[in-house]
């Protein structure tokens, strides 16, 4: 297809896949990644396929990730913003410059970037895919600040939405369990915890991304890819589930 293509955290898991996929669809594809080692033997695999390495907390490194994104390609028509860190909460005193750092990444710079590539989008008609989690609607104990990273994504996107519409289309993509590696060993009980029957893939995002890329109908909307695991009702005692402490 010839689009040029943004993605953030793209030098492992979801977002590597993500890279993989618009290259085999025909695009060219900018990713920035933290991790330079990794990231710079994966540019190595294709052609068309172009690294950036940086923080994306800091906003002169975005900066600069856009102008060499439009050097090297041209043009942008989808920005993908994938990454993200995990982090602890208040359980573990985590302290406000940690939490906004998290915040820095998962939210600030996703508002950021899509500030810097308007012009190119709206030229384009283009698309902004954001990627957060099942865990902006649920939570574990000691996860603020990924929860807040990803509840604020899924804010950001209806409001970009409405903000760039109709030119560019904005949507947000949820995933739930998603194994990165194929080293992780899964067992029945994992699997038998989510309807679809399966822990999820990279591929599995990865193929709802570039779905969103190819309608003109959909904007401001968050999906929710997890197997069904966030539908299912659990009672103690139930069909063999039961309440234990750690």
């Amino acid at each position: 297809m010839n689009r040029g293509i943004v993605v953030t955290g793209g030098g492992h898991g979801i977002g590597k896949q993500i890279c993989v996929d618009f290259i085999k669809a025909g695009d060219k594809v900018c990713f920035i990644d933290i991790d330079d080692k990794r990231s710079v033997e994966f540019a190595k695999e294709y052609p068309n396929l172009f690294y950036f390495h940086g923080d994306i907390s800091n906003p002169l490194t975005l900066k600069e990730f856009i102008e060499f994104a439009i050097e090297k390609m041209g043009r942008i028509d989808v920005l993908v913003n994938n990454a993200c860190r995990g982090s602890k909460g208040i359980l573990s005193s985590l302290s406000y410059e940690e939490f906004d750092y998290i915040l820095s990444i998962g939210l600030k710079a996703p508002y950021e970037l899509s500030r810097l590539c308007k012009d190119e989008l709206i030229k384009n008609k283009g698309r902004i895919i954001n990627i957060a989690s099942s865990r902006a609607f649920q939570s574990e104990p000691d996860t603020e600040a990924y929860a807040s990273a990803k509840g604020g994504i899924v804010a950001l996107t209806h409001a970009l939405a409405i903000s760039l519409g109709p030119d560019v289309l904005v949507n947000c993509i949820a995933p739930g369990w998603i194994n990165v590696t194929d080293q992780q060993e899964l067992s029945y009980e994992d699997r038998a915890a989510i309807p679809a029957g399966k822990i999820g893939t990279p591929k599995d995002i990865s193929d709802m991304v570039l779905f969103l890329c190819q309608q003109d109908f959909i904007t401001g909307e968050t999906i929710t890819v997890d197997g069904g695991m966030n539908k299912r009702m659990i009672y103690h005692g139930d069909w063999n589930w039961y309440y234990r402490e750690n």
